[in-house]
């Protein structure tokens, strides 16, 4: 997909509420100067652990709806790990660029990413995750009848009566070291990006092994991203 002039996409806190329309943010509730259980559990938590320990139920969808796919494989739950390197940032008027070559969407389950751990290039870097997602435009029209030699029409959409996605809306996010996210079922997304030094993440998905509905790529051009804030605060 290649817009006729490039996309131009300025990276903006990642907030739940922002974040809403493509799925949920995992973040803990809680200030980094509670230290110790409150008299009575917060509204949303319930306390737990003989009163050490707070309890917040259902903070995110895991969803499947492989059985809506048309193979109809039944999917299984999936936890790996991805260790994710900083992505290349090119430099324009002393602005950082990623430019976004792929997008993909699971379109038959929510993909969560939790991380784990972070490890920063540099002392005056921290390391965090540039969240990029898109809406998607309605479905595209019936295939042409063609020899069956030809490629068929739009063949990553076949299993899924939804369209490519909407480059025009396209968002950015970043993401604070400890923010998670969750992606709604056939969410656009980039694949995971983080600048300034090494992200660990634990994700969790279906999949039923069908390359093709487990997973669903397009490749675009003229899309890019101004990332700012990545320098550590002074002290």
């Amino acid at each position: 997909m290649a817009p006729s002039s490039t996309i131009t996409i300025e990276a903006i806190p990642l907030t739940p509420s922002a974040f809403a329309p493509f799925g949920t943010v995992l973040i803990s509730p809680l200030p980094s100067t509670t230290t110790s259980p409150p008299a009575s559990p917060p509204h949303g938590s319930v306390s737990a652990n003989q009163g050490t320990a707070l309890k917040y139920a259902d903070i995110a969808p895991v969803t499947s709806t492989y059985h809506t796919s048309p193979s109809g494989t039944p999917a299984k739950p999936s936890m790996s790990l991805f260790s994710c390197f900083p992505r290349t940032l090119r430099t324009r008027n002393r602005r950082q660029i990623f430019d976004v070559k792929v997008l993909e969407r699971h379109p038959f389950t929510t993909q969560t990413f939790m991380p784990l751990a972070s490890s920063s290039s540099e002392s005056t870097t921290i390391a965090k995750s540039i969240i990029i997602v898109a809406p998607t435009l309605p479905s595209p029209p019936p295939p042409p009848p063609s020899p069956p030699t030809l490629t068929p029409y739009f063949p990553q959409l076949q299993s899924k009566q939804r369209g490519l996605p909407d480059l025009q809306n396209l968002k950015a996010f970043v993401a604070e070291p400890g923010v998670g996210v969750t992606y709604g079922v056939g969410t656009w997304h980039a694949p995971m990006v983080v600048v300034g030094g090494r992200v660990d993440f634990v994700v969790v998905q279906h999949v039923s092994g069908r390359a093709a509905e487990d997973c669903q790529e397009v490749d675009v051009e003229n899309v890019e991203v101004v990332v700012e804030g990545l320098e550590r605060a002074r002290l």
